[in-house]
């Protein structure tokens, strides 16, 4: 029990650091017709495009491989040392509360990954020539929608710290926390 503790708590450590987030903030502009915005995305639309076509690749990529970590880290990991804790008539009532905000957090992820997937679908399909300001505003709400992508993560990332931190002191709780 103690080892699969520590086992647990070390891989809980290394996947928090493998899937930090990439925080991406940026100010809202007003997009009038003679504005720079609508100056450079006419003169940069194609390579605009195709930045924008490169990001939704890659971060599908991105999505399916945090995901399957995430998912990993709630149903192998941590449902599984909380039913272990209980078995053994342990208290793991804020190991199973973390356990419980982790999926919510987990489950907005996924709500809000679909979310930004149909924003940047939208913008890929929007024409950055015919209607500038129109483009202009699915861009703004892709970005939005990454930046809560970004949020969920953090927020994922800090109830694995907690868990962590939760599964130490239980792990000093059973006899003085004494290797065996």
């Amino acid at each position: 029990m103690r080892k699969t503790t520590f086992y647990l708590a070390s891989f809980l450590v290394a996947s928090s650091l493998l899937i930090t987030p990439q925080t991406v903030l940026a100010e809202s502009v007003d997009v009038s017709i003679d504005s720079e915005i609508t100056k450079a995305l006419r003169q940069n639309c194609s390579s605009v495009r195709v930045a924008v076509k490169n990001i939704h690749t890659n971060d599908a990529l991105t999505r399916v491989n945090v995901g399957q970590r995430y998912n990993s880290i709630s149903t192998k990991l941590m449902a599984r040392l909380n039913g272990r804790l209980a078995i053994n008539k342990l208290d793991s009532s804020k190991l199973v509360n973390i356990t419980n905000n982790f999926e919510s957090a987990r489950l907005k992820f996924n709500s809000n990954y679909n979310d930004y997937d149909t924003a940047m679908t939208e913008l890929q399909r929007a024409s950055c020539l015919d209607n500038i300001a129109d483009y202009y505003q699915k861009l703004i709400a892709a970005r939005d929608a990454r930046n809560r992508l970004s949020e969920d993560i953090k927020t994922m990332n800090d109830l694995l710290i907690r868990y962590r931190e939760e599964v130490q002191a239980v792990k000093g709780s059973i006899s003085g926390g004494q290797n065996g």
